[in-house]
């Protein structure tokens, strides 16, 4: 008797890729503003991909740091990381499913490595029963607990910037998914007389291309075929 192994490609089926999607903030605020309002050294710098080498636009775990320059860092007015004093908050812009990570790289400015958070709390909500407020030249406290925020994870840790083309460190936020805001409690810098970050990135989770589809509802199919 001869056995056939039977294939996918032998069946006509193709097995498709899977790929994240880097989420577009549509907007970010924090405890200050930093520098400037909207210009260099704002927070506004910490989600538009400035000072960043991209290996692959689509794909925030191949992007390194190229810039040492403050104007790329967000850096808030505040080192008193005690209570509520100094968060960020990312607006999606809209319910996202399938989050995956969040991807973040430090301060980078020279002689100011200090100012990169340290430690952090990660929360996420769709509809906060308050607003976090505009970021402005004044530090303003925002309380995470104030309603309508969840807690996905405590005590995270961020190492401080190196100025040799860090790669971003990741963090899982899966749990998070269908959220519209990210937030970010800044619990701890490095020891410096501000506290900020130089970028934040976020996917959405690997899923399947519709190529593959057929081979989910197939399942495995090394099937063999007897012949006399």
């Amino acid at each position: 008797m001869k056995k056939l192994l039977i294939v996918p490609a032998l069946l006509g089926i193709t097995i498709g890729t899977s790929s994240a999607a880097v989420v577009v903030p549509a907007g970010i605020t924090a405890f200050h503003q930093g520098d400037s309002l909207n210009g260099n050294g704002s927070i506004l710098k910490a989600a538009d991909g400035s000072g960043m080498a991209k290996g692959d636009a689509d794909d925030p775990s191949t992007w390194t740091v190229s810039s040492t320059a403050w104007a790329d860092d967000w850096q808030g007015f505040s080192a008193d990381n005690s209570g509520s004093n100094t968060w960020a908050v990312v607006d999606l812009g809209s319910a996202t499913a399938a989050l995956g990570t969040m991807y973040l790289w430090n301060v980078q400015e020279t002689n100011a490595l200090d100012r990169g958070t340290s430690t952090f709390d990660i929360y996420h909500a769709t509809s906060p029963a308050t607003a976090a407020p505009d970021a402005s030249g004044a530090v303003t406290p925002y309380d995470f607990g104030s309603g309508g925020w969840t807690q996905l994870s405590t005590g995270n840790t961020l190492a401080i910037g190196t100025q040799n083309g860090d790669a971003g460190e990741s963090f899982d936020i899966s749990g998070a998914s269908g959220a519209q805001y990210i937030g970010l409690h800044l619990t701890a810098n490095h020891g410096g007389f501000r506290t900020g970050l130089g970028e934040i990135a976020i996917t959405t989770s690997d899923i399947p291309e519709p190529g593959s589809l057929g081979l989910l509802l197939i399942g495995s199919i090394f099937a063999l075929r007897r012949r006399r």
